[in-house]
């Protein structure tokens, strides 16, 4: 009996896991350069777990003020600056295990709506041309490699010719990815981060009997 229950428990909880998934609902996102605050207050990100299927259990919403609150806070400040501290230790370079392990990772997010507004010019009508179609090619290219419901996704860039570097974004999105995709990648760049660590170990232990 006993032993039923246990097993119904991990039948339970391994379905949860494999059905869970993160929606991060984006509203009113405005980002303007030539404002003194470049994202203004007005915004909302709505973060929901939801299991087997559409069945939300879990809800955070974010304002600037609550981001602010989050940035201040003690713990956030640590963080910050042994990831600053980690990158310098680096010498900045960026690891290509972890650069895979993020490029599948986006590959696995679903964009169930997209409404994207961009307005880019520079100080050179020519160079605006340039950028503006250049951006134009990556969000095509991007998209396609996105899992993306197609008549849900609209955006547009248009190029500001006043021969001043300005840019403003305008973002309503809705975006899903299942947490066993986020495990996963957890998990593939941890392993990656564990193997590094245990080669250094291993030269600085050789280091007493020879030249590296």
């Amino acid at each position: 009996m006993v032993f039923l229950f246990i097993m119904w428990i991990i039948l339970i909880v391994t379905l949860v896991i494999i059905t869970a998934k993160i929606e991060v609902k984006i509203i009113n996102l405005f980002i303007d350069s030539q404002n003194q605050e470049h994202i203004p207050t007005g915004y909302k990100i709505i973060i929901k777990l939801k299991i087997f299927g559409n069945i939300p259990i879990i809800k955070f919403i974010l304002t600037k003020d609550k981001l602010k609150k989050i940035q201040q806070s003690l713990k956030m400040k640590e963080k910050i600056q042994q990831f600053e501290k980690d990158i310098l230790q680096n010498n900045n370079k960026l690891d290509m295990q972890m650069f895979k392990g993020l490029k599948e990772f986006t590959k696995r997010v679903y964009i169930e709506k997209l409404d994207l507004e961009i307005q880019l010019g520079t100080e050179n009508a020519f160079f605006t041309s340039i950028v503006v179609a250049i951006l134009s090619s990556i969000l095509s290219i991007g998209f396609s490699k996105i899992r993306v419901r197609e008549k849900n996704i609209v955006y547009e860039i248009e190029p500001v010719y006043r021969n001043e570097n300005t840019i403003k974004i305008e973002i309503f999105g809705i975006f899903q990815i299942k947490v066993i995709h986020i495990i996963n990648t957890i998990y593939v760049l941890n392993k990656k981060g564990g193997r590094k660590n245990h080669e250094r170990t291993s030269n600085r232990g050789s280091y007493d009997y020879g030249y590296e």
